[in-house]
């Protein structure tokens, strides 16, 4: 499962902080604790994978499929 990282979020939240009028300055440190509370929620419940975990997946898929690639040309050979 991805991990995903808060400095992201804190990241996306200070920019949205940052384009708010000054006349709600007020309530920014509460608006950004409540966009970093739900975008932390929204990404937890996503399935996601990291892209390391995605390039070792990759490298196994191409590793398999060789490999079958290989089996099916000694199977030809057999068969002949």
């Amino acid at each position: 499962m991805f991990k995903f990282n808060s400095k992201n979020v804190d990241d996306l939240a200070n920019k949205i902080k940052d384009i708010m009028p000054e006349s709600l300055k007020s309530s920014r440190e509460e608006m950004q604790k409540t966009l970093r509370s739900g975008a932390e929620g929204v990404i937890q419940k996503l399935d996601l994978v990291s892209r390391e975990e995605y390039d070792i997946q990759v490298a196994l898929l191409k590793k398999c499929q060789d490999r079958i690639e290989e089996l099916e040309q000694k199977i030809a050979e057999l068969e002949k």
